[in-house]
Formats: C-alpha cells, structure tokens, sequence
C-alpha cells in the first residue's frame, strides 16, 4: 500500500517538489493524478498554500471540523458528558463547594470545562476563574493568580495576610452582594500537594448555609489514584459531587463525527460505514484521537482525489501514523489454575500403576 504523506525534496533548481503522483495541487494546470515527472512548487507559493486547510473548500466547508483545539461550539455532550456537567452545575448553583471531573485523556475534559464557563459567564450572579494551567510552584503565586483574577482590590506581601484579604472579599461578595464565585481549575492532576492544601483551607470559608467558593477540578483518572492516600482525606470528604467522562460507543463516536462535521458547515457526509467501524476500533472511542484521525484521512481524501473516506483509507491513515495512540487494546487472556487438573493427573499416574 502505498503511503499517503510522502517525503518531498529539491531539485537542481532548487524548486520543491512532490515525488508521489498522487499529489494534487490546486494551481491552473488542474489535478496531477498520472504524470510521472514531479510537480514542481515555489517556496512562496507553498508558504502560501501552507497557510489554509486544503480540504476545506473540496469537500465544501466553512471551518475545520476535526480540530483539536477545544472549542465548545463543537463539543459533542454525550450522555456522560451531559451528566457531568449537569452535576457540576448543581454543585456550584447549590453552592455545596468542590465537584470533581475525571476523564482519560482525549474525552473532552478541556472543552467541557470551557462549555461550563461558557453557561455561567452571562449569568450576573456568577463571578468566576478559570485557570487552565495550575502547577503552580508555591500555593502563595496560585494565591495571588486566583486574586489577580477575580480582581481583589487589596494585596499584601504577607500570605497570611492575602488569605485573610481573600477570606473577606468571599464573605462581602457572598453575603453583601449575593454573588456566586467559582474557581475552575482544568489539569488539576498537576496541582502538588500545598497547593490542594491551599484549596481544602479555601473551601473552609462558609457560613451555616452555604460556601464562599466554589471549586470545579477537571483531572485525568490518575488524579483519583492520587486522592486515595490518606493525606487528601480532609479534601475528598469536601467533594460534594464527582463526575467520570467515559469513552464514547460506536454509535455516540459516529454521532460525533457528524455534529462536528454540520457544525463546520459540511453537508455530504463523506465517511462511510466501514470508515466509521475502523475509526472507533482504532480510537477505542476516544474523542480526540477520532478527531485527528478523521482530519489525517479528510487530508488523504483531498490528496488521492476520492470522495469519500472509506475504511481502506483509515487502515492507510493509521499505518502512517504508526503512534500507540491508535493500537486496539490487546486482549487480555486470564488463565485459572483450577485443582482438577492436578487431581485427574493423579489418578491417571494411580491407574497406571
């Protein structure tokens, strides 16, 4: 099979070329599918091809619809994804304090904590901060970010001091001003130690009725290991609500392809059965590595000239990228250590005698 993404060189002239006929290019001398000399491209002119997805208008769309960045407009809320955020949305409404979020990587906890923000940020009621990137080296600096950002008008040098300065700005906003504050803390996996000590002494300012912040930790599922040692006892027991994003089914994995792909602005959908079956096999549905095999083979399509992606072309995309990401789990065989065995052997050596 031959591959899709071929190694391009230069020739005496220095031009680029592609060295595969089955590159197309979009110049004026139309598609190149069997001319056996190489296609030759200035430097300019593929910087300027470079800048632009390919497929887009080839397949007739607006935007790139398997991106990896998470955008919420293409957050697909499978049944787990709409538990969880239901969950955390009571948890922060109820303001019972910390909501838990796990997930293995690639399930979407990134974009679901965007689409959280997104829901509560036109609600005046709600102040809150969304910190994507919390390994922070002291608690005192992740202090002073989360003051910065909810825009405490006091500061002091002292840490005690900026607790207690923090600890009143909870109080006067929560029960002078009725407003409900949240943290939302993505990658929580890599907060250290002192820093969750930081959060569980945050999450103790509170008044008979209710907390002065809320917490939202979105973590991969190692986070969970971690929070079984009995150091975070005091901070699991403050966990109010906890959340698990699992791997999509066939069906959801399909359905997502196809949110994604209208939401782009696609209207044919160009994968086929079979293209679907390999992308869920291969991806184990994981959302996120379907994306970026669903882009390879948009990419495969546009530059093989076919127009749809089939399951031969997934099977093509995987072997290019030849990454653990895409190995199907290997099956796991339990064998058992049962006593008959050693019984019948001993009868037969009884009987032979």
């Amino acid at each position: 099979m031959r591959p899709l993404f071929v190694p391009a060189g230069r020739d005496a002239d220095n031009a680029y070329y592609f060295p595969v006929d089955i590159v197309r290019t979009p110049c004026n001398t139309g598609y190149i599918s069997s001319n056996p000399r190489p296609h030759r491209r200035s430097w300019s002119k593929l910087t300027f091809l470079t800048m632009k997805i390919p497929y887009l208008e080839r397949f007739g769309l607006v935007e790139e619809p398997y991106s990896t960045s998470p955008n919420p407009r293409y957050l697909y809320i499978s049944p787990t994804h709409s538990l969880a955020l239901e969950k955390t949305k009571w948890t922060i409404g109820a303001k019972k304090g910390l909501a838990l979020c796990f997930g293995a990587v690639g399930t979407g906890k990134t974009t679901l904590a965007r689409e959280l923000a997104q829901r509560i940020e036109d609600d005046p009621t709600i102040s809150y901060v969304f910190i994507t990137n919390p390994s922070y080296p002291t608690p005192n600096q992740l202090l002073r970010s989360i003051i910065q950002e909810f825009e405490v008008p006091e500061t002091s040098k002292n840490y005690l001091d900026l607790l207690n300065i923090f600890k009143n700005f909870l109080f006067d906003q929560s029960m002078n001003h009725g407003k409900t504050l949240v943290l939302i803390i993505d990658e929580a996996q890599t907060l250290k130690p002192p820093l969750l000590e930081l959060l569980r002494q945050m999450m103790n300012y509170e008044s008979n009725e209710q907390k002065f912040l809320q917490v939202v930790l979105f973590a991969q599922e190692e986070f969970r290991a971690r929070l079984q040692h009995p150091r975070f006892r005091n901070l699991v027991n403050r966990a109010a609500m906890a959340s698990t994003l699992d791997n999509l089914s066939p069906i959801e994995s399909a359905a997502m392809l196809r949110h994604r792909w209208l939401v782009a602005g696609g209207k044919e959908f160009p994968f086929t059965a079979g293209a679907l079956d390999k992308l869920y096999y291969h991806s184990r549905g994981i959302p996120r590595t379907q994306v970026i095999l669903a882009d390879n083979a948009l990419l495969g399509a546009y530059l093989m000239g076919k127009p749809e992606v089939d399951a031969e072309l997934i099977e093509q995309v995987v072997k290019d990228r030849g990454l653990p990401d895409t190995e199907p789990e290997p099956v796991r065989i339990v064998r058992r250590k049962t006593t008959d065995s050693k019984v019948t052997s001993a009868r037969r050596q009884t009987n032979g005698r």
